[in-house]
Protein backbone atom coordinates (compact mmCIF):
# COMPACT_ATOMS: atom_id res chain seq x y z
CA UNK A 1 0.00 0.00 0.00
CA UNK A 2 1.45 3.36 -1.20
CA UNK A 3 0.52 6.19 1.22
CA UNK A 4 0.35 9.98 0.07
CA UNK A 5 2.65 12.06 1.40
CA UNK A 6 0.40 13.95 3.70
CA UNK A 7 -0.21 10.32 5.21
CA UNK A 8 2.58 9.49 5.73
CA UNK A 9 3.85 12.95 7.16
CA UNK A 10 1.21 12.46 10.11
CA UNK A 11 2.07 8.75 10.57
CA UNK A 12 5.44 9.86 10.98
CA UNK A 13 4.03 12.56 13.69
CA UNK A 14 1.59 9.54 15.03
CA UNK A 15 4.54 7.59 15.44
CA UNK A 16 6.81 10.33 17.71
CA UNK A 17 3.84 10.91 19.56
CA UNK A 18 4.15 7.53 21.00
CA UNK A 19 7.67 7.15 21.05
CA UNK A 20 8.86 10.67 21.62
CA UNK A 21 6.89 12.05 24.28
CA UNK A 22 9.93 13.89 26.12
CA UNK A 23 11.84 15.46 23.65
CA UNK A 24 11.87 19.18 23.39
CA UNK A 25 12.22 21.59 20.40
CA UNK A 26 15.64 22.41 21.04
CA UNK A 27 16.55 18.76 21.15
CA UNK A 28 14.48 18.06 17.94
CA UNK A 29 16.68 21.13 16.32
CA UNK A 30 19.88 19.76 17.48
CA UNK A 31 19.76 16.47 15.67
CA UNK A 32 18.24 17.77 12.88
CA UNK A 33 21.51 19.57 12.50
CA UNK A 34 23.69 16.68 13.44
CA UNK A 35 21.98 14.97 10.53
CA UNK A 36 22.22 17.60 7.98
CA UNK A 37 26.27 17.93 9.03
CA UNK A 38 26.86 14.05 8.52
CA UNK A 39 24.34 14.74 5.11
CA UNK A 40 26.92 17.93 4.12
CA UNK A 41 30.22 15.40 4.96
CA UNK A 42 28.83 12.91 2.69
CA UNK A 43 28.04 15.33 -0.27
CA UNK A 44 31.85 17.10 0.27
CA UNK A 45 33.38 13.62 0.33
CA UNK A 46 31.74 12.60 -3.40
CA UNK A 47 35.13 13.19 -5.27
CA UNK A 48 36.58 10.55 -2.89
CA UNK A 49 33.50 8.48 -3.43
CA UNK A 50 33.14 8.27 -7.35
CA UNK A 51 33.52 4.78 -7.67
CA UNK A 52 30.97 3.99 -4.92
CA UNK A 53 28.42 6.28 -6.17
CA UNK A 54 25.44 3.85 -5.84
CA UNK A 55 26.60 3.53 -2.08
CA UNK A 56 26.53 6.99 -1.95
CA UNK A 57 23.07 7.80 -3.43
CA UNK A 58 21.48 5.28 -1.07
CA UNK A 59 23.39 6.55 2.33
CA UNK A 60 21.82 10.30 1.08
CA UNK A 61 18.66 8.85 0.80
CA UNK A 62 18.68 7.16 3.74
CA UNK A 63 19.83 10.46 5.51
CA UNK A 64 17.47 12.82 4.05
CA UNK A 65 14.67 10.15 4.82
CA UNK A 66 16.27 10.70 8.37
CA UNK A 67 16.31 14.44 8.20
CA UNK A 68 12.24 14.07 7.41
CA UNK A 69 11.61 12.05 9.74
CA UNK A 70 12.99 14.50 12.38
CA UNK A 71 11.24 17.18 10.76
CA UNK A 72 8.01 15.24 10.91
CA UNK A 73 9.03 14.99 15.07
CA UNK A 74 9.67 19.03 15.30
CA UNK A 75 5.99 19.66 13.05
CA UNK A 76 4.31 17.56 15.78
CA UNK A 77 5.86 19.39 18.88
CA UNK A 78 5.55 22.94 17.77
CA UNK A 79 2.34 22.37 16.25
CA UNK A 80 3.47 23.72 12.79
CA UNK A 81 0.84 23.08 9.69
CA UNK A 82 3.85 22.10 7.33
CA UNK A 83 1.57 22.31 4.22
CA UNK A 84 0.85 25.83 4.93
CA UNK A 85 4.18 26.87 5.93
CA UNK A 86 6.11 25.27 3.03
CA UNK A 87 2.92 26.92 0.67
CA UNK A 88 3.94 30.54 2.28
CA UNK A 89 7.62 30.02 1.77
CA UNK A 90 7.10 28.93 -1.94
CA UNK A 91 4.69 31.86 -2.44
CA UNK A 92 7.53 34.29 -0.63
CA UNK A 93 10.30 32.91 -2.69
CA UNK A 94 8.53 32.82 -5.89
CA UNK A 95 7.52 36.71 -5.88
CA UNK A 96 11.27 37.04 -4.68
CA UNK A 97 12.69 35.22 -7.83
CA UNK A 98 10.25 36.88 -10.62
CA UNK A 99 10.99 40.46 -8.99
CA UNK A 100 14.42 39.93 -9.43
CA UNK A 101 14.18 38.15 -12.77
CA UNK A 102 12.02 40.65 -14.33
CA UNK A 103 13.34 43.39 -12.61
CA UNK A 104 13.32 46.90 -14.52
CA UNK A 105 16.64 47.48 -15.26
Amino acid sequence: MTLHFENLWEKCEEFHQENSENDNSQEIVDELLLKINIYKTVSQKSELLQDLQDEQRQIKSRLMGEILLTLTNLSLKDNINVYEALNVALQQRSIESYSEKYQAT
